[in-house]
């Protein structure tokens, strides 16, 4: 994978192509602002294949800590939020 960087000049003269770019998610595209990276634009497909990849192991460490909490029937566990109000 190449990575291509580009200054955010650059991004201002040619945000459609840049865009077009990103939205192909074939090779990232790094905006520099004074030499730094800056951001680096993610099409939405790409975006949300990585949210489902960052959604998975924090879904698996969730069932693992409730794994250890204590279990009870849930008809007391309602009956405790109605007397409570």
């Amino acid at each position: 994978m190449v990575a291509r960087i580009v200054p955010i000049s650059d991004l201002r003269r040619q945000t459609g192509q840049l865009v077009a770019e990103a939205s192909s998610g074939s090779e990232p595209v790094y905006i520099t602002q004074h030499g730094r990276p800056t951001i680096v634009p993610l099409g939405y497909e790409a975006y949300e294949a990585l949210m489902a990849r960052l959604e998975d192991p924090a879904d698996l460490a969730s069932l693992r800590e409730a794994a250890d909490e204590p279990y009870r029937p849930y008809n007391e566990f309602l009956a405790e939020k109605k007397a409570e109000g």
